[in-house]
Formats: structure tokens, sequence, C-alpha cells
């Protein structure tokens, strides 16, 4: 179904769920009486007929089920975390996605660790963010182009800003530094101590491992400045449920397990 864009409301009049991790007050001034109009008119677009990427789903705690609005057509999905989604509908039906300019914690297991969070801690957030992403009908582009797992690539805008301002994610560029916008929303997150960065803002976020016995040793890292991303070859054979850390003490760590095991025959460091 495809629908019209809808005029644009001011984002403070439409905080992001929840609101009290992404409202913005704006500046006190006497009401005048175009700025009252302006304002139940605004209220009016933000509960009659939102567009696409401001409509709100519920119930938010919908176990990853949702909908986007893929280069204008909507689409029912289902989330498994809070950057990566399959089509549950349309012409990707079946279709795994991987979101493009953010990346959020693993949600197989307990697996990250850093400052004075314990992996069951930051795990806890991880499993959360689905929902969230879950939580409004985001407005978002594909070109066809898919990852080095076969997956759709899809860019959601609004979706990377919100969720990485929540502190549910953190800007993740492939090559080069992350957009002006995302890196603000995050040193924001960070600055007010908003999810993951509640208990500590490392120097860097291990986000991938890889043993060298799967062929290439190497270990992604990403920058929390700016979203850049780290990549430290190596020759090091890791034992499943093995924790490696990157960064010494201002760092964080991560348990290695193989992709094959995330999902079935998990291993009990997952459990």
């Amino acid at each position: 179904m495809r629908r019209g864009r809808a005029q644009e409301v001011p984002s403070w009049l439409c905080p992001l769920a929840p609101s009290s991790l992404l409202q913005q007050t704006p500046r006190v001034e006497p009401l005048r009486p175009v700025l009252v109009l302006t304002l139940l008119s605004s209220l009016v677009a933000c509960s009659g007929s939102p567009g696409p990427g401001a409509q709100l789903l519920t119930p938010t705690d919908s176990d990853g089920w949702g909908a986007i609005s893929l280069n204008g057509e909507e689409t029912r999905v289902r989330w498994s975390d809070g950057d990566s989604f399959k089509f549950k509908s349309g012409p990707h039906e079946g279709s795994g996605v991987r979101l493009v300019g953010f990346n959020t914690l693993e949600s197989y297991g307990p697996v990250h660790r850093w400052g004075d969070w314990s992996a069951a801690e930051l795990y806890g957030i991880a499993s959360t963010s689905k929902n969230y992403a879950a939580s409004r009908i985001w407005s978002c582009t594909a070109s066809g182009e898919k990852d080095g797992y076969g997956r759709l690539l899809v860019d959601c805008p609004d979706a990377a800003e919100a969720l990485i301002l929540a502190g549910h994610a953190h800007a993740f560029s492939m090559e080069g530094l992350s957009p002006d916008v995302l890196v603000k929303a995050q040193t924001k997150a960070q600055r007010t101590r908003r999810g993951m960065w509640k208990k500590g803002v490392p120097d860097l976020v291990v986000t991938s491992l890889h043993s060298a016995q799967e062929g290439a040793g190497y270990n992604r890292r990403v920058d929390v400045r700016n979203g850049s991303p780290m990549v430290r070859n190596h020759t090091d054979n890791y034992e499943i449920c093995e924790e490696v850390c990157e960064g010494g003490s201002v760092g964080s760590c991560m348990v290695y397990v193989p992709y094959a095991q995330r999902y079935r025959n998990r291993p009990d460091c997952l459990k």
C-alpha cells in the first residue's frame, strides 16, 4: 500500500518512544496566536495521519514484529535485533536485511562487556533493541545491494539516528567517518549516559571476532567518537566462549562464538 507524504512535524512535538530518552525541550516563549494555531495543527498531525516514518506501533512490546516503508511501499517485517530484520511480506518476503550506518549489540547471547557493565547487563539492552526498533514505521530505501552474508542492505536514516540517540546503537561506518548527524546523536547519548553508555564509554567497541582457524583471523572494532572502523589482523586461534579484549582498560571485550553455533548447538556461554 503506497502512502502519501504527510506534512512534516517538528521532532520535539512527536518524540520517539520512549519519550523520556529522546524528548527535546524547546525554548520557552510567550505563546502568540499564530504559534498556538501551529501547535494545535502539529498535534493533530501527530495523532491523526502521520507519515510512514512517524507512525508509532502499539504495543511496543511486539517481539520484534513491525513494519517499514521501503521505497514508499509499506511492508511487514520482524526485527531480530535493532539493526536487522526479515521481510514478512512484499517482494522481498523471507529475505534478511542489514541496516547501514549503525550497529546494535549482539542479541544472540551475553557476549559484550566494558566499563562497569557485566555481559548479562549489556545483553539485556541488546535484547530490547528489536522492540524499540519495531515501535515505529521507519522510512527506508534500498538499491538491491547485499552484504557478505547475502542480506539486503537497507538505509533507514531516521531509525539510525533515533536508536543511537537512545543508546541502543552506535554509529558504524564500513569505511571513513560516520555522518555528522549520527556522530552528534551518539555524542549526546554518551554525554547523558543513555542506554549502553550508562556505565561507561570505552574508546572502542569490538563488533566481531574471527579466529585464525576460520581461514583469516581478524577482529573488527569501531571508534565510538566518530563511528570509523578499525580492523586488526591476527594469527590467534580462539577457543569457543573465550573472551577477547581490545584496547586495554579503555577498550571493550567480546566473547568468541563461531557463527554456526550462535543459533544452533549453542555453547554454554550463550545459555
